[in-house]
């Protein structure tokens, strides 16, 4: 798995890579304060690119211990979004503080409760995507079709160290909708684009974005 540290990334593997380039840091997990040690110094140290996590035995975060550690040393935030497609086959971007990006947002109490939410599916993950991607475009109907893979990354706020999982859905919206960017969110467009121009949008947004849709689009 990837995290990401701006353009810099954290990765976890089972064995280490071939290849390996003078800007990789890789550590061998043994305990959480060795792991502690190393963070800091890719941190301190802006040449290397990537700071590898070797685990042997490593599948995925819910069962790896390093993966565990690793997230101690953060406030961890769960977010939902979309990546939403209309019937021409156009995606939808918003444009936020100088960044394209996906709609998203943080789950929040209503999802997790229910309450004042018109959509009937049962998980708050999923209510928490549509009401951010209707609450940042202006969509009125928008609707999930398929589960996509999670991205990671990490930022600061007031110090704090926060790592973010955002669980990202694919969905289905219908282009003659009027779309009216979130503007107290500083979102102050809203485009559909089709795939033919999103190169254009890649090299003016985040890595973790730009990982999920080369992925899933191209």
């Amino acid at each position: 798995m990837k995290i990401f540290l701006n353009e810099r990334t954290i990765q976890f593997h089972a064995s280490p890579p071939e290849n390996l380039m003078p800007t990789d840091l890789v550590i061998e997990y043994t305990s959480a304060e060795k792991l502690k040690e190393a963070w800091a110094e890719f941190k301190r140290h802006e040449k290397y690119f990537n700071f590898l996590i070797i685990e042997p035995g490593f599948q995925m975060q819910n069962t790896s211990p390093a993966f565990s550690s690793f997230g101690s040393f953060f406030k961890v935030i769960i977010a939902a979004g979309g990546l939403v497609k209309n019937e021409k086959g156009e995606y939808l971007f918003i444009h936020r503080l100088g960044f394209w990006d996906l709609p998203k947002g943080k789950i929040d109490k209503k999802d997790l409760s229910g309450k004042g939410q018109p959509d009937d599916d049962p998980s708050p993950t999923r209510r928490a995507a549509i009401r951010e991607v209707k609450e940042e475009t202006g969509l009125q109907k928008v609707v999930i079709t398929k589960e996509l893979a999670s991205t990671w990354h990490i930022y600061t706020v007031k110090e704090r160290e926060i790592l973010k999982e955002t669980r990202w859905f694919e969905m289905a919206a219908d282009s003659g909708q009027t779309l009216k960017p979130q503007t107290s969110e500083g979102i102050f467009l809203v485009k559909w684009t089709p795939p033919g121009t999103i190169h254009c949008i890649l090299s003016h947004t985040y890595g973790s974005i730009r990982e999920l849709v080369l992925e899933e689009v191209f």
